[in-house]
């Protein structure tokens, strides 16, 4: 029987680290929202629909991936979600200008949205079989990468003189588009845009999927499972307590349910805020595009610290405890975006949101694992993250359908603030499920 070598498991924790930033740069969508409205002339329900349709496929390929990963390990599986996450980027830019947004539906938002899927839950349920002692610890770790991911995503296009001028271009349209419908008065894109400046956007999708190509395929070879039997002297009496549940079992039990829809209130706070974050973050603070551009992408780093933060505060404090305090700051922060335009307030508040909204993503794989071991996790994680892909239909298009409504992006904040406090006290209700008689007899619980 093979023994682990030394060191190997924090090897891998690093490639699994790697393949989460690649994947994590889907959380950038908002850096193209403007520009795609501006200078394709979508609208805004048109727009988020693609990232909708990106976290619904993100729902499919996490099931995919969670049954291909417990049967076939998990670098063939991450590799083949490195194909499909690069292939939708980069064919999504290539068709762009030609096919319009359909095209970007099918190739970005489905094919891409599927290997971000696959992408999203390999990495976490390798890492948590690797680290049995600190499940909490090493999923934020692993997830902090997809949220620094957006952040990396961020700097480096903001670096890009061509995307900002054609950011701010883009914002300065679309302000000017939303005072008209606020005053009840028609509005035309204006002629002048250039057509030079839409091939900058259909290039930053070619030359990102390239890169996702390159640098989450190395890592993807690097994954793969602990030997058989593998465990740590601090995890082994923990370990021995342990019932592994296979999904069928897990849907037959109330747990399932209540965290189930505490991920969707999360998601759909969380992915509403992030699939409009440049704009709205411009338009409650008046500042420019490009400005946002670069602000938004140092605040979603704390969508990758609280991810780290969390998760290690959750070995602590408790897994359930740490969540309601997160639903409960989540809320608050969500609330106080629209009272004010000062920067620091702003600021704050969005960088609140992502802690929180990070850290519940990062709490959760650990809260599965406490309560249906790590044999079936791929599989069982795979069905609660589904929530995560309903949540990207249900929020973006919410923010979108009110903005194109009405011409303002901060009416959906106060209710999803109540769902989030709803979700607090939703914690109560999450029972580990019971062992049976036979099992609990045998380990004396």
């Amino acid at each position: 029987m093979r023994v682990a070598r030394p060191g190997e498991r924090w090897i891998v924790l690093a490639a699994a680290v790697g393949v989460m930033v690649v994947v994590g740069a889907a959380y950038s969508w908002s850096l193209f929202t403007r520009p795609l409205m501006a200078f394709y002339g979508w609208s805004s329900l048109q727009v988020a629909f693609v990232f909708s349709i990106l976290m619904a496929f993100v729902g499919v390929g996490a099931v995919v991936g969670g049954i291909l990963h417990d049967r076939f390990g998990p670098r063939r599986i991450a590799l083949l979600g490195v194909a499909c996450w690069s292939a939708g980027s980069v064919f999504g830019g290539l068709g762009l200008s030609r096919f319009g947004v359909v095209w970007l539906d099918v190739v970005y938002g489905a094919v891409g949205g599927l290997g971000c899927g696959i992408l999203y839950i390999v990495p976490g349920a390798t890492v948590t079989k690797w680290f049995p002692e600190e499940r909490g610890l090493a999923n934020g770790l692993t997830l902090c990468g997809f949220g620094f991911g957006a952040l990396v995503f961020n700097l480096i296009v903001r670096a890009v003189p061509a995307f900002a001028r054609v950011a701010d271009a883009a914002h300065r349209v679309i302000m000017e588009r939303n005072a008209a419908i606020v005053a009840g008065r028609p509005f035309a894109l204006p002629a002048s845009l250039e057509r030079i400046d839409a091939g900058v956007i259909a290039h930053t999708f070619v030359w990102s999927g390239l890169a996702y190509l390159v640098i989450g395929g190395l890592c993807s070879l690097v994954l793969h499972p602990p030997p058989a039997g593998y465990s740590v002297p601090k995890a082994a009496a923990k370990l021995a307590l342990e019932r592994d549940v296979s999904p069928g079992e897990m849907l037959r039990t109330p747990a399932f349910y209540v965290i189930w829809v505490m991920l969707f209130i999360n998601g759909t706070a969380g992915l509403a805020l992030l699939c409009n974050a440049v704009p709205l973050y411009a338009e409650a603070t008046h500042e420019s595009g490009a400005a946002a551009i670069g602000a938004f992408g140092w605040i979603s780093a704390a969508n990758g610290g609280g991810r780290l933060l969390w998760a290690w505060l959750s070995d602590v404090l408790g897994r359930l405890p740490s969540l309601a305090v997160c639903f409960v700051l989540e809320a608050i922060a969500l609330l106080a975006i629209p009272k004010t335009h000062d920067v620091v307030v702003v600021t704050v508040a969005f960088a609140l949101v992502l802690l929180c909204f990070g850290g519940i993503f990062a709490i959760v794989p650990a809260v599965a694992a406490d309560f249906y071991g790590t044999r079936f996790f791929g599989e069982d994680y795979s069905f609660l993250i589904s929530a995560a892909s309903a949540a990207g239909l249900a929020g973006p298009l919410l923010v979108a359908g009110l903005e194109d409504a009405f011409g303002s992006m901060t009416a959906w904040l106060a209710p999803v603030a109540a769902a989030l406090a709803c979700a607090a006290l939703l914690t109560l209700l999450a029972r580990k499920p019971n062992a049976p008689a036979a099992m609990a007899a045998a380990t004396g619980t």
